[in-house]
């Protein structure tokens, strides 16, 4: 196994490892909470949660990538760095604290007031773990981050849990990032402890102003298109409706995250190393995302099928109503996972200018849908089928512009399987809408599992009809299986 195949799969093993522990632990955490929590408390959860999103962009500003694209910083850069993030976290949590109670005027919740202010907590420790996070990922530390993540989940739920059995109710879902930004501030201080100097060296704003920022525009902008349909909900529908949205959302997003959040992190610290072979980083590039296609359009055709259930089972009977925006959303997953490393691919090769250029049209088009759905619809659901249209839009020229500008080649060959595959999907579809039609097992957990294995039959035996497949392949995947077992006893 080359050296980069063995750098990859280190780093995938373990922030597998850590991403699909922590998913079933926060499978089992938001089944137990959304039980005992009002969907109300989840939407005033949901607006916190997208104005902390929006806070961590400002602190981040793209740092964090910088210190792994460059190879060369001294200590008295990285330091420096640290100091200016830490500033930057001390102005954003007095003007946070300051603006709460506008915030919670704005969504006629009062709550919201108390969540704000004790998002400033969660600025501070969030802004001093930007540099000491970017340093673990730049040296591959990949298993002390699965240790870290893995067990501050478990603590950081298990207090939220607490909380919501003494009926804190929405207090109860703030402990969880709170603690988060806690916990990892004392492990990351243990194994990178920073220095706050007063003789900084400003040499290096330059060079990674140049590089961050576009990538600092690229996530601004990015932002309004993955969170202005929830700041529409709770403006103007109601906090309970948010709720339903919001979780359905997130619990779609687990898969992807599952995946794109393993993949993503040991990309560009590996790819980085290639910065200068463009071609070569295409070539990869193209590897990766025809395999995420052959798992994502499966992954996305269960989620639709399977919505029911896996909301019952979740969230429990009473989230009933949030079953047709998971379907909706489930129609998405496939895109949304071949488009999640674009932003790498832009890293690795230095170009995240064109990733700010995407990101702009790509938000342009998304927030237009929304604002078509919020003024000719009235429901949830038309909001849910904006973000769902608007991500094969968007879908159907983001790796064009890659391909074309990035890596100075075409993009033809992804597309091409990228398009068979959307054919087996369309086929398998048809032949499940008929089989479910004249048998579904009562239970839910059976039903998952009989309604899983006929669509992935189905995919399988109709991608070896398209010359997806092959016994070859099949063969080589169970080659590298094995070999990847023996590579697994080395960590």
């Amino acid at each position: 196994m080359s050296s980069v195949k063995n750098e990859i799969f280190k780093g995938v093993f373990w922030t597998a490892l850590a991403r699909y522990s922590g998913f079933l632990l926060s499978i089992i955490i938001t089944a137990i909470l959304a039980r005992k929590i009002t969907p109300e408390a989840f939407g005033t959860m949901a607006i916190a949660t997208v104005i902390m999103a929006f806070l961590d962009i400002i602190l981040e500003m793209g740092l964090s990538s910088a210190i792994i694209q460059f190879k060369d910083l001294s200590k008295k850069q990285i330091n420096t760095i640290f100091v200016f993030s830490w500033v930057i976290g001390l102005i954003v949590a007095v003007i946070m604290f300051f603006l709460s109670k506008y915030i919670a005027v704005q969504y006629n919740d009062q709550s919201l007031s108390s969540i704000c202010k004790l998002l400033c907590i969660i600025i501070i420790f969030n802004s001093l773990n930007i540099v000491p996070n970017g340093l673990m990922l730049k040296h591959k530390r990949f298993k002390a981050i699965a240790v870290r993540t893995l067990s501050i989940q478990i603590i950081a739920g298990t207090i939220s849990i607490w909380g919501a059995f003494k009926g804190w109710g929405v207090y109860a879902l703030i402990l969880t990032p709170i603690v988060t930004s806690i916990g990892v501030f004392i492990i990351n201080f243990v194994n990178y402890p920073q220095s706050i100097i007063i003789n900084c060296d400003f040499s290096i704003a330059k060079k990674v102003i140049k590089y961050s920022g576009y990538q600092f525009l690229f996530s601004i902008i990015n932002y309004w298109s993955r969170n202005i349909d929830k700041l529409i909900i709770g403006k103007y529908y109601s906090m309970t409706d948010l709720g339903y949205y919001d979780k359905s959302y997130r619990l779609m997003l687990m898969p992807i995250q599952l995946i794109s959040s393993v993949i993503s992190p040991v990309l560009h610290p590996v790819l980085s190393n290639f910065q200068n072979d463009v071609k070569g980083i295409a070539i990869k590039a193209t590897k990766i995302l025809v395999f995420i296609s052959r798992i994502s359009f499966p992954i996305g055709l269960i989620l639709f099928f399977c919505a029911k259930e896996i909301i019952t089972i979740v969230f429990g009977p009473d989230w009933s109503q949030a079953v047709p925006v998971f379907m909706i959303f489930a129609l998405s997953l496939p895109v949304q996972l071949i488009a999640s490393p674009g932003g790498i691919f832009y890293q690795s090769i230095g170009r995240t200018d064109l990733s700010f250029l995407g990101g702009l049209l790509n938000t342009i088009v998304t927030i237009s849908g929304f604002i078509i759905a919020a003024i000719f619809f009235k429901h949830i659901t038309a909001i849910a089928w904006a973000w769902t249209i608007s991500q094969y839009v968007t879908f159907s020229y983001s790796y064009v512009i890659v391909y074309k500008y990035g890596f100075k080649t075409s993009c033809k060959e992804l597309y091409k399987k990228a398009s068979v595959q959307i054919i087996n999907i369309i086929i398998s579809a048809g032949i499940c809408i008929t089989l479910f039609n004249i048998y579904i097992p009562n239970n839910d957990f059976v039903a998952v599992f009989y309604k899983s294995i006929i669509i992935l039959f189905n995919v399988i035996c109709i991608g070896i009809i398209l010359k997806q497949y092959s016994v070859t392949q099949i063969i080589t995947i169970l080659k590298e299986i094995k070999a990847w077992k023996k590579t697994i006893k080395q960590y």
